[in-house]
């Protein structure tokens, strides 16, 4: 029938051009969200990775390793800690290894003014613009370029392209035609 996304409250998001030397990856910590990639990513670089979500207990297959030098996990972040995280992270890794439907945390790092760094496949390919407001990549060597090149992503394009696009007031209006039509 059609495809109507989420919708955000630009308010419930802090903005911020001003970035902290780290990149983040927030989610639940298993495989299929591309945990690895991103740790693969930012150990080539040299950087720093923050590590904030829950992991499964009694999952041998998913057991990822979160203590290494260059990795900060965080734990659980409530609603105060996710905020700050996305505002201030150079980039949100989102290297999703299955299509993802819509991976909400991209738009939320979108209103944060955050760039994305992700696969090329499923939702990433309507909802982040490759050299805009993120990169989509699909090698470790494309990743490690994107974080090499994500300062180049200008903060205001990733807010002004979810503004855009993902508030209530836009998604209203693609209710309103689907149940007009």
């Amino acid at each position: 029938d059609a495809v109507i996304p989420n919708y955000f409250d630009p308010a419930d998001f802090i903005y911020s051009a001003e970035k902290k030397d780290y990149f983040l990856y927030l989610g639940r910590l298993i495989k299929r969200k591309g945990i690895e990639i991103a740790k693969e990513t930012v150990k080539a670089i040299g950087g720093k990775l923050v590590i904030a979500g829950q992991r499964r207990e009694n999952a041998p297959c998913d057991e990822i390793n979160t203590d290494e030098p260059y990795i900060e996990y965080v734990g659980f972040a409530d609603w105060e800690k996710r905020r700050r995280l996305l505002s201030e992270a150079k980039a949100l890794f989102v290297p999703t290894t299955y299509i993802g439907p819509f991976e909400g945390v991209s738009i939320e790092a979108g209103f944060s003014g955050t760039p994305v760094i992700t696969t090329p496949w499923g939702c990433f390919a309507e909802n982040i613009l490759d050299h805009v407001t993120g990169f989509r990549c699909a090698t470790l060597d494309d990743f490690v370029w994107a974080a090499k090149h994500v300062d180049k992503i200008n903060p205001k394009d990733c807010r002004d392209w979810c503004t855009k696009n993902f508030t209530i007031e836009r998604v209203g209006l693609m209710y309103d035609h689907y149940f007009t039509q």
